[in-house]
Formats: structure tokens, sequence, C-alpha cells
């Protein structure tokens, strides 16, 4: 089996033999995997409340993506957790086999380099991509849109990705990266880490490389699949329109686009058909439980932030703001005079003389 990562003009191929489990480049195109690019993605990593079936939490997320105003989006559930990528302004093109979120393509380089953890910059044209891997999966990530383009208009490298460096509120200097993206040629970078390189490809293919693997080792990522009805959306969509058998169905099945109408006519009004029609069936309890349940979550998690900033002196930087089982933290930095105003958790000093904070809210 072949597959193809596709990063704009870049492409990297792989063949992949199921029986053997192993693979090697190649020269020719198979199955085509596009890459999504980091920019253009929000993902999100959410604990899987025990019970809820993959259809359930496709309703919730549903309202999700349509806050967020993504045309695209896809999640996959995984060990306890589910993974969910919302993708805003990105065409897929007709012939994609699968789709791959550029932080998922660059992460799962640690795999093939067996560096369970592992730091991540890619230096693209005109963005700076940051990927903390911890275990074999995406603990975080950054972007930045600044990139080597930047680094050239200001003349000094040095100070240019400084300023890339300070926007992203990560300190890595001195530790081990691995540096991706043309723009990662630029010799003086190497002077803030200890760089390490992917010697299977050109630092600027990684994420095209990273995508081709994403059927040969396992992760949460999702695949973005071509489109297809569920059983459930098909009935949902024969009780909506009448039809007595799926032949509409079926002569669209090659429609992408149409396809994807379809589930988000049947998705609006399957609500109100089944509430009218169906008014005890389970997935219409099951769906305004937990949109009951993300609305108190929501106020919960505003409340707390309100009460965190109200107490933060003007002039502190925030680097990071976390909210997992109802715990808010919040880690920054400020200089000395402010640090005495603030009620800390923990407190480090950093190299430039500030210091580093982080507030929890329980």
């Amino acid at each position: 089996m072949i597959y193809t990562g596709i990063d704009g003009s870049k492409w990297f191929s792989i063949s992949y033999s199921l029986l053997k489990k192993t693979w090697k480049p190649v020269k020719k195109k198979g199955r085509k995997i596009y890459v999504i690019p980091s920019h253009l993605c929000l993902l999100k990593r959410e604990k899987l409340e025990e019970g809820l079936k993959a259809s359930e939490l496709k309703e919730f997320l549903i309202y999700e993506a349509e806050e967020y105003g993504a045309n695209l989006w896809d999640f996959k559930a995984q060990n306890g957790f589910y993974y969910v990528v919302f993708v805003k302004d990105f065409s897929p093109p007709e012939d994609y086999y699968a789709l791959d979120c550029e932080i998922f393509s660059l992460a799962r380089i640690s795999k093939v380099l067996e560096k369970p953890n592992l730091k991540i910059i890619d230096i693209g044209r005109r963005k700076t991509t940051f990927v903390e891997v911890k275990d074999y999966e995406v603990k975080s990530y950054r972007v930045i849109l600044k990139g080597a383009e930047f680094l050239k208009e200001k003349g000094n490298v040095k100070e240019a990705f400084e300023e890339i460096l300070e926007s992203s509120g990560l300190n890595w200097k001195g530790e081990e990266v691995l540096l991706s993206g043309g723009g990662s040629r630029i010799v003086e970078l190497e002077e803030f880490f200890k760089v390490i390189r992917n010697p299977y490809c050109e630092p600027e293919l990684n994420s095209a490389f990273g995508a081709s693997l994403k059927y040969v080792y396992k992760d949460p990522s999702p695949e973005f699949r071509k489109l297809e009805l569920t059983p459930s959306e098909q009935k949902a969509l024969l009780l909506i329109t009448g039809l007595a058998t799926l032949s509409f169905i079926s002569y669209f099945s090659f429609k992408d686009y149409v396809k994807k109408k379809i589930v988000m006519e049947v998705n609006r009004e399957k609500k109100i058909l089944f509430s009218q029609k169906f008014p005890n069936m389970p997935p219409i309890l099951v769906e305004e439980q937990l949109k009951t349940i993300k609305k108190r979550e929501k106020n919960e998690f505003f409340n707390k932030l309100y009460k965190a900033f109200s107490n933060l002196p003007e002039g502190v930087k925030i680097y990071r703001i976390e909210y997992k089982k109802g715990i808010l933290k919040i880690v920054g930095e400020a200089d000395e005079k402010n640090i005495k105003l603030i009620k800390t958790e923990r407190i480090r000093k950093t190299p430039e003389g500030n210091y580093e904070f982080e507030v929890v809210i329980k």
C-alpha cells in the first residue's frame, strides 16, 4: 500500500506492508493524505465521558463546530479521551483519501525517531509551529504567524527569532529540539537549541513525511475520510423526505459535496422531527443533557476566569490557561514588584530576573 503525504506543493510517499508491518520511502504517489496547515486548525483533547457513544458525541460536537465557525471537523476517541480538530477556510482537494492536521503530522515523527518526549519547531515561510510531544501524544502546541520571511525581513535573525520565541511563551532554549521546515536551515537558529534532525527527509518535507505515515503509526488523529451517511442518518433522512428507499442517497453516493449537505440537513432537522414524533427517544434526551452540561461548565469556567484575572495586577504576561476537571490554572510571568501582589500556587525565578507563576482556582 502506498500512502502520499501532501503539504502544499511538497509531497512524500511511503510503501507500507500490512503483512510485515514495515515501510519504506518510494518515489511514486499513492493514496493522498493532505496536510491541513496548523494555523487553520483548532485541536482539542477532552476526557471521554463513560458510556458516551460516538454518535452522541458527534451530536454534541456539532454545536462546538458551529460556534467556532468550522467548515470542516472530525474527531477520534482513544484511551479514554477524544481528540477533535476544527478547521477553518480549508477545502479538501477532490482526490484526497484522508486529511491530517499538521500538528499530528509533526508529532508523528516522534514515533519514527523513537523519542516519546519530543519538542518540535517547524519554521515555514509565514508561520512557526511549536509542538510538544509527551508519551508519543500531543501535549501542547503553539502557532505564531511569523516565519522565515519575518526572520529575513528583520535582518538580525537572532533578534527576530527571539521575538518569535517570546510570542510563543515557551522557554525551550538549550533543550533538545527537532528543527523542521525550510526556515530551519538558517544556521543561526541552531545556536538556540540542541538540534536534532529527521534523517528520513529534508526539513521542509517533515509535515508531508509525517502525514504519509498516518496509517502506519496508531495515534488519535481524526481521519477526515470521505463523508458517508451512517445508518441512523439514512433513516432520519428517509423520515424527513418521506422516501421509501435509499435510491436517492445511492444516486448521490459519489458526490461528497451533496453528501455533506445532506448530513447537515439531517442534523438540523433530526431534533425537530424526533421531538415531534418520538419525544421519549434517548438520542434527544442525551443531546439536551449534553447541551445543559456544556452550558453549566462554561459558566463555571468564566466565573473562575473572572475571579483569577480580577486578582492579577496590570503588566503581567499570560502564557497558558488550562481548565481540567473544574480546576483552572493560569501560568504567566511577572516582575519583582507585581509578583508580590499575586497569590500563587508555584513560583520560579527566570534567567531574565522575572518570576514565572502559576495561579490555581478550584
